[in-house]
């Protein structure tokens, strides 16, 4: 059932809002999961959305954008999103799609577009609101040009993304460092990171998916110090899971579920192969589970590790996804361990005693008996400082155990044991305390494993549910509106109107050129 025919229909008195989202690449990573989501909640609560992108494959998307559920434009889908292999200039053409897109939709709610415009679409008529999220370059544009209110929300700041900077270990978000950067590189970067700031902060209203996030943008961009996002986190469809966890079983041939199901005690870890997400210390604390002072050795023989892909996880024209594989692998057959990669769904099923499982890309009956399974123990989720982390809402959801690096995004949705209210384990990123935590799970007793399942689909039921992310944003874009008519300076008005003509002609003749 589309999700669309759910309406949350508290608040009826208040006015419901025409809402457009603005995404750059409506892929399935988990900044698409949150924008999907977003679109979805406040559907709910009777607001008309519409969804705008330049990119939309409908073979790699997520279902609510492909069935109807969601309306969904893609314009200015005709530029490259890079100038060539060795100079790819990725940013740049990230934010001259971004601007296209805004021109051609400002155009679009101005006046029929003229024919053989690209990606045309009818006039669209006046919006409310917009939101806006990942590339913020298009915020002052729509301001400006259509005189509406704007809500920018944050994953995490490109500059620290793309310019060679990392997040340190420390868990207040403040060891920002920089390596490895050349002079050019620099150049090339600082317009683009003050572009960045500034129009962010151009934003009515800034949120960000956690905290730690908030606290690294004011550490990278100091203006937003002054006026630090509001958080508002992601969530889950908790009735999804729920729906998807009734229907196991079912169609486990054609979905792939029969390659991985199995009474075996499991644990599982579900991510992207790439090396910042630190799969390896799954591996590794699962290894060290053979000391016999952790677990008895007939408990270790039994288990068993999944490494699955999230998100379309593994694309073999990744060089990052291939070498990290390849590491893995190796990882594990220095270890000692048993291993087998299921590549697609006529991949033959691991030998009966495998040790880890590597699933390259999960079909989502594949993920829902991962983490529905009785035979599944608990999530290792493995990367340090991750802005949020989905996955182990998903898990928690479930009923399901967290053992995750104690930094970043988990420290807000997970609760450590020994607390009585518990949902998993919050370790720092290393072996010598991950393995321990680890054996603690493994060896739960059922009353412990029942208290912290219970309190997992509490948590998640009570902060971070579909119903509670249309609130939070349904309220963002209200007090956005609330600060009244928009009034720009005259000097912004000169900016942003020559910058919009020159975008336009500029783009029109890019693609003219390019596919001539």
């Amino acid at each position: 059932m589309p999700t669309s025919a759910v309406v949350d229909t508290t608040d009826k008195n208040k006015e419901k809002l025409r809402i457009g989202f603005i995404h750059p690449d409506l892929g399935i990573g988990g900044a698409e999961r949150l924008v999907v989501d977003a679109a979805v909640s406040l559907q709910r609560r009777g607001h008309d959305v519409v969804v705008f992108t330049s990119r939309h494959d409908p073979a790699r998307c997520f279902e609510e954008t492909r069935d109807g559920t969601l309306k969904v434009h893609v314009l200015g889908s005709s530029l490259p999103m890079r100038l060539h292999p060795r100079v790819p200039l990725t940013i740049l053409f990230s934010i001259l799609r971004s601007l296209l897109l805004t021109v051609l939709l400002i155009l679009s709610a101005w006046i029929p577009p003229p024919p053989g415009l690209i990606n045309p679409v009818a006039p669209l008529g006046k919006f409310d609101i917009f939101f806006v999220d990942q590339q913020s370059v298009c915020v002052p544009l729509l301001r400006f040009a259509l005189g509406t209110r704007v809500v920018f929300y944050c994953h995490f700041p490109d500059k620290l993304l793309s310019g060679g900077w990392e997040v340190g270990e420390d868990k207040a978000g403040e060891g920002l460092k920089r390596s490895g950067v050349g002079l050019a590189k620099k150049l090339y970067r600082w317009p683009v990171d003050k572009l960045e700031e500034w129009t962010t902060g151009q934003a009515d209203v800034v949120l960000s998916n956690s905290h730690f996030t908030s606290r690294v943008y004011g550490r990278s961009f100091p203006s937003l110090a002054k006026r630090p996002p509001r958080v508002v986190y992601p969530c889950i469809d908790i009735q999804a899971y729920r729906t998807k966890t009734s229907r196991k079983g079912k169609g486990k041939a054609e979905e792939g579920v029969d390659l991985i199901s199995s009474d075996r005690p499991t644990l599982i870890s579900l991510n992207r192969f790439e090396a910042k997400k630190n799969a390896a210390l799954a591996i590794k604390a699962f290894a060290a589970l053979r000391d016999d002072s952790l677990i008895p050795h007939d408990r270790f023989a039994d288990l068993r590790l999944i490494i699955a892909g999230y998100s379309g996880g593994y694309d073999s024209s990744l060089p990052d996804n291939v070498e990290t594989l390849a590491r893995l692998q190796d990882l594990c057959d220095e270890l000692s361990l048993t291993q087998h990669t299921i590549s697609s769904t006529t991949t033959p099923s691991p030998p009966e005693h495998t040790q880890v499982v590597f699933l390259l890309n999960f079909s989502t009956a594949q993920r829902s008996y991962l983490l529905t399974s009785p035979s599944t123990l608990a999530l290792l989720y493995t990367p340090a400082n991750e802005h949020f982390g989905i996955v182990p809402l998903e898990a928690m959801a479930c009923g399901l155990p967290v053992l995750a690096a104690d930094s970043g995004g988990p420290t807000e949705t997970i609760i450590s044991l020994p607390d009585p209210g518990a949902t998993g384990v919050l370790k720092p990123p290393n072996v010598e305390e991950w393995a321990p935590a680890l054996a603690e799970l493994v060896l739960l007793d059922s009353s412990k494993k029942e208290q912290v399942s219970s309190a997992a689909k509490k948590r998640v039921e009570e902060k971070f549910s579909l119903e509670t992310l249309g609130k939070e944003l349904e309220q963002a874009c209200r007090d956005a509106l609330g600060m009244g008519d928009l009034h720009m300076q005259m000097g912004d008005q000169l900016i942003w109107g020559g910058l919009a003509l020159m975008v336009t002609s500029g783009a029109v003749l890019g693609v003219t050129l390019y596919n001539s």
